[in-house]
């Protein structure tokens, strides 16, 4: 694995060993891989099937935040596995349809952006900004870059 923080979320991730195919990273990680934001607080997983067993060895479910499903807070890093996304959020096509980096599944960034753009919360605005933008620059939406200024180019001060 080739992914890496400041805080180790993804080589503790790595550890947990959860079978492929069973488990999506969601969240603010998945933009913090792409290089859309500069840190992440905690890895926010949805996992089904194996996965959320392995999860389950790691000590009792409790509710998640959002009251939809259960979750498994990992014991020394800022993991939460979820069994459930937030309602309207089909697990199995979250999994499925996940972006694969690194070896790591996340969370598309299409999902990301309605997630986000659902849940409203005022944390939520800069990541929005930054998708859109990035958007704007895939489709060729945004505005071109300002041609360098003199003394840009080779041999330039």
């Amino acid at each position: 694995m080739l992914l890496s923080d400041a805080d180790g979320l993804f080589a503790a991730l790595a550890a947990l060993r959860l079978p492929r195919g069973e488990y999506v990273v969601c969240g603010s990680a998945a933009l913090y891989v792409r290089g859309l934001r500069a840190r992440m607080g905690d890895l926010d997983v949805l996992a089904r099937g194996a996965a959320w067993q392995r999860a389950l060895a790691l000590g009792p479910p409790g509710p998640t935040v959002s009251g939809y499903g259960l979750r498994v807070v990992h014991p020394t890093a800022s993991i939460e596995i979820m069994d459930r996304w937030t309602p309207g959020w089909s697990t199995d096509r979250l999994v499925d349809d996940a972006d694969v980096i690194d070896g790591v599944p996340f969370m598309r960034l299409g999902d990301v952006l309605r997630w986000k753009l659902a849940a409203d919360r005022p944390k939520d605005h800069a990541d929005i900004a930054a998708i859109r933008h990035l958007h704007r620059v895939w489709t060729g939406e945004a505005a071109p870059m300002a041609p360098p200024g003199p003394g840009a180019g080779e041999g330039g001060q």
